[in-house]
């Protein structure tokens, strides 16, 4: 493949002799076009000496650059947080609308491992049914990610449920389910881990 700096010289011949030809048809001159070297009497006229016009290629150096820097948690609103999603610990306690948001390549304190609408209709049924609720549809899902049984696991889970506004004002059902490790921090997913 040819770049667009380095045409090859026929290329530039073609379209300059393609030039002269169309200047020579707009005059009418029917003479045939003869090499520059015969154009004076048929004494060869001295041409000079051609100018290389391409731009001097210059090798690009090395940038060296700084590791990046491991991105952070950043806060962010709990409606926004889906399965596969890892947070570090929220450090409020009861309500909160915020968490803080981190990559899960990163270390981490938990992780979302599922999400599911609470099959309650009609009036808020009070923080400890919903808390229930929550609790065994986290417990249901619990194998199916890590592997083992919650019950010979050495992982646990927390659940994440609508608050009584949310369930009255905005039709919040959804429980987000998150599994962490008792003992610390963790990088990666838990899926399938076995632990």
């Amino acid at each position: 493949m040819l770049s667009g700096k380095r045409r090859p010289l026929i290329g530039r011949v073609i379209l300059g002799t393609l030039a002269a030809g169309a200047t020579l048809a707009a005059t009418a001159c029917g003479l045939p076009l003869l090499p520059p070297a015969f154009t004076n009497g048929g004494d060869p006229v001295e041409q000079p000496e051609p100018v290389n016009t391409e731009a001097p290629t210059e090798t690009a150096e090395p940038v060296e650059t700084e590791p990046s820097e491991p991105a952070g948690p950043e806060d962010t609103d709990v409606f926004s947080f889906y399965v596969g999603d890892c947070v570090n610990e929220i450090t409020a306690e009861g309500e909160f609308s915020e968490a803080p948001k981190i990559d899960c390549s990163e270390p981490h304190d938990q992780e979302v491992y599922h999400s599911e609408d609470l099959q309650e209709p009609g009036a808020y049924p009070g923080f400890d049914r919903v808390s229930e609720m929550a609790g065994e549809v986290c417990h249901a899902a619990f194998e199916g990610f890590v592997g083992t049984s919650y019950e010979t696991s050495s992982l646990d889970f927390t659940p994440w449920f609508p608050t009584e506004q949310g369930w009255t004002e905005l039709g919040d059902r959804e429980v987000l389910c998150l599994v962490f490790d008792p003992a610390g921090q963790t990088t990666g997913t838990l899926a399938g881990s076995g632990l």
